[in-house]
């Protein structure tokens, strides 16, 4: 799982949100050295057709997947996939070439760099956060985090600019300085070694959200993209898609909704047992800060047997 492909000048631009980008020279690294150990790379339709049984995959693989919609995938990413022929899902959320997306965790940053204080205010009730400097402000982020996805989605635009002192111009342009647009878009999903995903029209965090919010989320996003790329839209990712941020009511609702697949921000391994179920699948994250000791942690399934008591599925909470 990635999300971002930024050279390293530009990855240093950041502290908190720079392991959100890998660099055009990791991803080359470990793609080859994927392909030392022995891993085909694969499309998350051909996973699909493998859980189904209705393909065979004669070797271990790796499926790439990366969230959101950044411009970076296309200006970065896309040259070194052609270079080496694999195949990739860009998950897009439909707020990123909507222009609407509000990229809060890049604003905390910025903010956290120029104020010592952060109030959100609405009708969950009101939480103050105050540091005195970065550092201090980045060890809040995760309780800030979970603070911001528990706002209603009705509500989140209005708190958020009061919070970060910015109004919708402000938002749009950022938003629209990073983000594919719907013909870039279009565009890249006609390209043979993409596939498009579902990723919610707004990045929410979908078990913190009543549950007609998260079927809207979920069929707008896959309508509206249907539209604009012409072709079925048939794997979904939760966006932040960690414990906090999926219910077993979510897995549901995404099968519901029409999606083949859907994928989450939790690593482990899929195994064709799964096939009971396509909903919830692992990903192992990757990027700059992964050394080949973690990785092989992941790749060899300790990790996820040891944190899904053997289960060979992702253990999903309520």
């Amino acid at each position: 799982m990635l999300h971002r492909v930024l050279p390293e000048n530009e990855r240093n631009q950041f502290t908190l949100n720079k392991d959100l980008a890998i660099s055009p020279e990791k991803l080359e690294e470990f793609i080859l050295l994927f392909k030392a150990k022995g891993y085909a790379f694969v499309s998350l339709d051909e996973v699909q057709a493998w859980l189904e049984k209705k393909a065979t995959i004669r070797q271990k693989f790796i499926c790439l997947t990366f969230d959101d919609g950044y411009r970076d995938n296309l200006i970065h990413g896309l040259p070194i996939l052609e270079k080496h022929a694999v195949p990739a899902t860009i998950y897009v959320t439909n707020c990123f070439p909507n222009g609407t997306g509000i990229l809060w965790w890049y604003l905390f940053e910025t903010h956290a760099k120029t104020t010592k204080q952060l109030k959100l205010n609405g009708s969950l009730g009101r939480f103050d956060f105050s540091w005195e400097n970065s550092e201090q402000a980045h060890a809040q982020f995760g309780k800030i985090s979970e603070v911001i996805k528990s706002i209603p989605i009705s509500e989140l635009p209005t708190v958020l600019m009061e919070a970060f002192g910015k109004n919708a111009v402000e938002f749009k342009e950022l938003c629209e300085s990073v983000s594919m647009s719907w013909d870039e878009i279009a565009a890249i999903s006609k390209h043979p070694l993409i596939t498009i995903g579902a990723h919610t029209m707004q990045h929410v965090s979908v078990k913190q959200q009543a549950s007609s919010n998260v079927e809207n989320e979920m069929r707008l996003s896959k309508k509206e993209l249907e539209h604009f790329i012409g072709m079925e839209v048939k794997h979904f990712a939760y966006p932040f898609g960690g414990t906090f941020d999926v219910s077993m009511r979510d897995l549901e609702l995404a099968q519901s909704v029409g999606f083949k697949t859907s994928t989450l921000n939790q690593a482990g391994n899929i195994f064709q047992s799964n096939h009971k179920s396509m909903q919830g699948l692992a990903r192992m994250p990757l990027g700059n800060s992964t050394d080949e000791q973690r990785m092989n942690y992941y790749l060899n399934g300790i990790y996820h047997f040891s944190v899904n008591q053997f289960n060979y599925t992702i253990n999903i909470k309520n």
